[in-house]
């Protein structure tokens, strides 16, 4: 247990995680995913500009300041821009979802047993279907290679090279066709990295190194900034599911 809530079950995809838990709250932060959050036996609420939203499900876009949090047992899913089929940029400034979406979204995350494993493509797939705005049109195609390489281990200068431009010219495609800065891509795939390494590093300090932080600071500044959580209020590793 920590002082937000239960360590809850942990599960990630490419690109994305969901978390299931009963009872949690976050600082205030802005994360780089989508993130749908529906309450499934109590409703959960959202603090942004000031305001506090309280529904059965709630819709945060990408790069909103935001503090987020349940009371009973609650999903949350988080999906990179532009995965699974999602916009990737946002249209409005997110909320509460009406309540009839919502009375769906509860029904779909109600069917999700969470000891299987294989069922986290189904319900991710359908949460993004019912609650997110679709993927209107591509890309540069260069900006699509280089976001699908994000979560390896490349250097981004090495990225750049290999869609033929400078790390400066594929930042500032980024961002146009994104809305979305480069490093805020990077270092979403950092945290993804360090959320699955203490599986393969014995301490935290380890796993910061392995995912390319330079320290154990760096790591927990950055994981609160984007989660609005401390990696060390989670007791133990999240489930991997193999990328899909």
């Amino acid at each position: 247990m920590n002082d937000s809530g239960d360590d809850g079950l942990t599960r990630l995809f490419r690109r994305g995680a969901v978390h299931f838990s009963q009872g949690n709250s976050t600082t205030a932060h802005a994360h780089y995913a989508w993130k749908i959050h529906v309450g499934i036996d109590a409703p959960v609420w959202l603090d942004v500009e000031g305001r506090r939203f309280e529904a059965p499900a709630l819709v945060v876009p990408p790069n909103l300041v935001h503090a987020t949090g349940a009371t009973g047992l609650s999903l949350a899913a988080f999906v990179a821009p532009g995965s699974r089929a999602t916009a990737w940029r946002a249209t409005s400034r997110g909320g509460p979802l009406p309540a009839r979406l919502a009375t769906r979204l509860e029904d779909v995350c109600r069917s999700f047993e969470p000891g299987a494993r294989e069922d986290t493509a189904l319900l991710v797939n359908e949460l993004c279907r019912l609650a997110l705005p679709a993927r209107q049109g591509g890309i540069d195609t260069r900006v699509e290679a280089t976001l699908e390489r994000m979560d390896t281990d490349v250097p981004l200068a090495s990225l750049a090279a290999s869609a033929g431009l400078s790390l400066d010219r594929l930042s500032r495609l980024v961002s146009h066709e994104t809305g979305l800065t480069l490093r805020r891509h990077a270092v979403w795939s950092k945290l993804l990295r360090l959320l699955s390494s203490p599986q393969r590093h014995p301490t935290l300090a380890a796993a910061a190194m392995a995912a390319g932080f330079s320290d154990h600071a760096h790591m927990t500044r950055t994981y609160r900034a984007y989660l609005g959580r401390a990696p060390s209020e989670f007791s133990g590793p999240p489930d991997i599911v193999a990328p899909w």
